[in-house]
């Protein structure tokens, strides 16, 4: 096998959003018009899905290639240097004439994090930016679907059924929908299951997609459709994962003494996961390995969020 082709098959091709995450906290509620509050704490950081998961497939050893874009702009090239630390740079298709994207993270100890999203060069990404052989990887993790909007629907479904083709496996997180998941959006999204191996909600977005209130429901609904596995994040609370034949699984979260920044807990999540999978992991003890992974991830300080190393017990060892 050559050198390009052994590249493209080792490890996990991640395709998801590169843009700037602006950490705020706590942020409870807004001031009010013409009003200001101040903040304790504050950060920026190389951020979107994507990036977030490419960064954490570099601490658990797992050799990744990350496919996203970036404006041609200051952001952009502050973010590319950031990347080419670890090794992530090369791929990322440069965009001119349009800005990088970001996102601010609002967070508080009292109710969930939420967000502001401008999506800058992401709006205008397209397949024909992945290179073909990206996609004949042993895993592909296909994540920030619904704020990629040239990468939804059948381009969707040409990602997924070309790592298939080659023989790897597919995961797959939507994030949020900007639209809340109306009708349309729950169907297409199901609609794509049946080329995906594990799906890789959270909470939230398994009741949204699936139409049910209940979590548990919610996941057997999806798997049902899916014919694979279903593997819903419940932040502190850990994870539920549910297979064929009826298989439930679920990982509880480790104590921590401050979650200090849960931004980008589900992507590190998501690493750890395939990370576990890859190495030979059967089912219980992947979703403990990436639910330890994720939980160690959100306990550092945003600044040093991502250490290009590998950890005690996490899913490289």
């Amino acid at each position: 096998m050559s050198s390009a082709s052994s590249r493209s098959r080792a490890g996990v091709t991640v395709i998801g959003g590169v843009q700037a995450d602006v950490v705020i906290r706590p942020v409870t509620e807004l001031p009010p018009p013409g009003a200001t509050r101040l903040t304790e704490e504050t950060s920026i950081r190389v951020g979107g899905a994507g990036a977030n998961a490419a960064l954490a497939f570099v601490e658990t050893g797992l050799p990744v290639r990350l496919m996203g874009c970036v404006g041609e702009d200051r952001l952009g090239e502050w973010m590319r240097q950031e990347l080419t630390e670890a090794g992530l740079t090369d791929e990322l298709a440069v965009l001119a004439g349009r800005p990088t994207g970001l996102t601010v993270a609002l967070e508080s100890d009292e109710r969930d994090r939420t967000f502001l999203t401008h999506l800058g060069v992401n709006a205008d990404w397209s397949p024909d930016m992945i290179p073909a052989d990206a996609l004949a990887c042993e895993n592909l993790l296909l994540c920030d679907y619904c704020v990629t909007p040239g990468l939804q629907g059948e381009a969707a479904r040409g990602l997924l059924d070309a790592t298939h083709r080659a023989g790897g496996r597919t995961f797959f997180d939507t994030a949020w929908d900007p639209d809340d998941f109306p009708p349309a959006r729950r169907a297409e999204v199901r609609g794509l299951l049946s080329s995906v191996d594990v799906f890789l909600p959270n909470e939230a977005e398994a009741r949204a997609i699936a139409d049910e209130v209940d979590v548990v429901a919610a996941a057997r609904a999806l798997q049902e459709t899916s014919g694979s596995w279903v593997v819903v994040k419940l932040g502190g609370r850990g994870c539920l994962a549910v297979g064929p034949d009826g298989a439930q699984l679920s990982a509880s979260a480790p104590a921590v003494a401050v979650a200090a920044d849960t931004t980008g807990a589900g992507d590190a999540f998501n690493a750890g996961l395939v990370t576990a999978l890859s190495g030979g992991g059967d089912w219980a003890a992947a979703i403990e390995t990436a639910t330890r992974f994720a939980t160690e991830i959100v306990s550092r300080p945003s600044h040093e969020r991502w250490r290009p190393r590998l950890l005690d017990g996490a899913p490289g060892d």
